[in-house]
């Protein structure tokens, strides 16, 4: 066990910067003042996370957290999270919210009066590889989406002028969410890590339901209801816990090993819950229709990383149990029937968010499946997941405050309407299915990993897997090419990004940088953060070893040609846009084509939505059926092997 006092005072300062910042945002009286605490803010922020990174050794850092009155602070403010969920609940006339609500309340004065007293917790804080790794992701990423939020809630707010400007208060939540996800990611004491938990949850909601409209208040109850739910499994975890084992420390129910199995089964429903693997995917679709910002800190450096994150440290626990392989189907579910789903559906940010669920799945089949081989490509994913997610999300931002639309079908002539930003545009989804950026080269290795499981299974896992891949080629190709699609419209207003303000520009292109950044640096990354964390959990690296470095190879060298190449052929680019062939038919130069008996018939470039074959409500429902049910086999194993 290793101390050390810079460590701790960076932790300190990632718990606690950004909450005053927070506080700071909502007291602010002016939109310069707002404008420079969220650009200090975020500089802070990224620079102690970097801080944090660099300062870390190759051991794991325990800290007491002994300050006086700090858990009648917890206590306190955990009752006063589900007093704001409660007031909202009942002015909303919610009644499941508003049941669950009081039974997590319940719950929290049960386990904090009569089993608190009887358990001691060594450690309150710690600090490993794991966490360091998530601390970059949460401490870079989210900060820009911080920044990019000045500039498109500028226009947001033009756009809708009879919406009340609540930004002091957007801002304030953006920033007391990084402050809790600091704190799940950096809690030893599981009841410190619920009431972090929770915070995220009444955060999200807030944040969900920031116009207030009658859509935003449904689809934010929905995230509530969903996200409690989760909730009162993690209390009764804590509960089971305190009372059968004597603990509330990670680091001592990681000990537990296979003993930990109920418990272990309950947070990962509540990791799932916050994941939103299915059945719980409908909340992270209805947070859609919050401001940009909104989705791109839920989906990419936030909140669902935090169910991800939870089941892979419970990786230990389940792996090789009917638990951990019922983990294993529901994401490796999860990832084949989002996938399904998204070759269908035409709007660009749904499609994002079933990306995004597709891509937990994948994480959260890692972690069921366990072992060092899985868990490496589990972690290497979030990183890559989030820094190319984060970029599409902002990126769609920009676009739909220009042109009012989320339907892919009016994407068409980006590049010359947008060109930086579709250049931007294709960046981010480069990274999400292109080699050698990292999200392939993730599922290449979990390929590997699901293969060298000595069962049935694993070849069902792979075929998920390899089906889901498909699809997902399939749906960013419909993407890409309408980003790309290219022709002469007279009309056309070319000078949209002259509106984009410096803000926005920072963090997309920031985010851009570090999609090549973090591939490029992917054995680095491996060698200094992934790595020694695999060999102190297994004694096993699992790491690069998981293909080989001569593939390694080939992809640096991918990634220094393929811009290299582009940039090439920009400079050399001489072709200028001339009307669609169409045999001779007569033809205006407005793409109508001459018809029968006179008609005029408009030329149309649509993709392929294959609606018979991919019915998106009927994958739902089975989908949903199905790992339902695994879910409940998930109960019940870890309930039954403990018997």
């Amino acid at each position: 066990m290793h101390t050390d006092t810079t460590v701790a005072y960076l932790l300190t300062f990632l718990l606690c910067a950004p909450m005053l910042f927070a506080l700071a945002l909502l007291a602010a009286p002016g939109v310069r003042l707002r404008g420079l605490l969220v650009r200090v803010g975020a500089l802070a922020t990224g620079a102690g996370a970097i801080a944090f990174a660099a300062a870390g050794g190759a051991g794991a850092y325990y800290f007491h957290g002994e300050i006086h009155g700090l858990e009648t602070f917890f206590f306190a403010a955990s009752l006063a999270l589900a007093g704001v969920m409660l007031f909202y609940s009942v002015k909303y006339k919610r009644p499941l919210a508003i049941a669950l609500v009081l039974a997590q309340a319940a719950l929290t004065l049960y386990f904090d009066l009569a089993c608190a007293p009887g358990v001691a917790a060594e450690s309150a804080f710690y600090a490993d590889k794991f966490s360091m790794l998530m601390a970059l992701v949460i401490g870079i990423l989210g900060p820009l989406i911080c920044v990019y939020a000045l500039g498109y809630m500028r226009d947001f707010h033009r756009h809708y002028p009879r919406l009340p400007d609540r930004r002091n208060f957007f801002f304030f939540l953006l920033f007391a969410f990084l402050s809790a996800m600091f704190g799940i990611v950096f809690s030893n004491n599981l009841a410190h890590m619920l009431f972090f938990w929770e915070a995220t949850t009444v955060c999200s909601f807030l944040l969900i339901g920031h116009t207030r409209t009658k859509e935003a208040v449904n689809n934010a109850f929905r995230a509530l209801v969903i996200n409690v739910s989760g909730g009162l499994a993690f209390s009764l975890a804590l509960v089971w816990l305190a009372r059968y084992y004597g603990v509330i420390e990670l680091d001592k129910m990681l000990a537990l090993r296979s003993a930990a199995l109920v418990p272990a089964a309950l947070l990962c429903y509540a990791a799932l819950t916050k994941a939103a693997q299915f059945p719980f995917s409908s909340w992270l679709l209805g947070a859609m229709v919050a401001p940009t910002p909104t989705s791109a800190l839920l989906h990419s450096s936030t909140m669902v990383k935090a169910g991800v994150f939870l089941v892979l440290k419970m990786s230990p626990i389940i792996a090789g149990t009917a638990v951990g392989n019922a983990v294993a189907l529901i994401g490796a579910g999860t990832f084949l029937a989002a996938s399904l789903i998204n070759i269908s559906e035409p709007n660009v940010k749904k499609v994002l968010a079933y990306s995004t669920i597709a891509n937990l799945g994948l994480i959260v089949a890692c972690g069921g499946v366990g072992g060092p081989s899985a868990v490496w490509i589990g972690l290497v994913l979030i990183v890559f997941h989030a820094v190319s997610k984060s970029l599409l999300f902002l990126v769609v931002g920009t676009v739909e405050n220009r042109f009012y639309t989320k339907d892919m079908e009016n994407y068409d002539n980006l590049i010359v309407k947008m060109p930086v930003t579709a250049l931007l545009f294709v960046a981010g989804i480069a990274g999400m299915f292109i080699a050698p950026f990292g999200v392939v080269v993730s599922k290449w290795a979990a390929i590997e990993a699901f293969l060298s499981i000595p069962s049935v299974f694993g070849g069902v896992l792979v075929i998920m897997l390899a089906y889901g891949s498909g699809a997902t080629v399939f749906y960013w190709s419909k993407l890409l090419g309408k980003i790309l699609s290219m022709r002469d419209q007279p009309g056309v207003e070319k000078k949209r990004e002259a509106t984009i303000g410096n803000d926005e520009w920072t963090a997309e292109w920031s985010h851009a940088i570090l999609s090549l950044v973090v591939c490029g640096g992917l054995p680095l990354l491996s060698a200094w953060l992934v790595e020694p964390y695999l060999l102190a959990q297994y004694g096993a690296s699992g790491g690069l070893g998981a293909f080989n470095y001569g593939v390694i190879i080939i992809l640096l060298f991918l990634l220094i040609a393929l811009p290299a190449l582009a940039y090439v052929l920009h400079r050399r680019a001489s072709y200028r846009l001339s009307d669609t062939y169409v045999c001779g038919r007569q033809m205006d130069s407005h793409l109508l084509v001459g018809g029968a008996l006179g008609s005029w018939r408009e030329i149309t470039l649509k993709n392929y939505y294959l609606d018979d074959f991919f019915n998106s409500s009927a994958i739902l429902r089975y989908s949903n059926m199905v790992c339902g049910a695994a879910i409940v086999y998930m109960l019940a194993a870890g309930v039954l092997w403990r018997n």
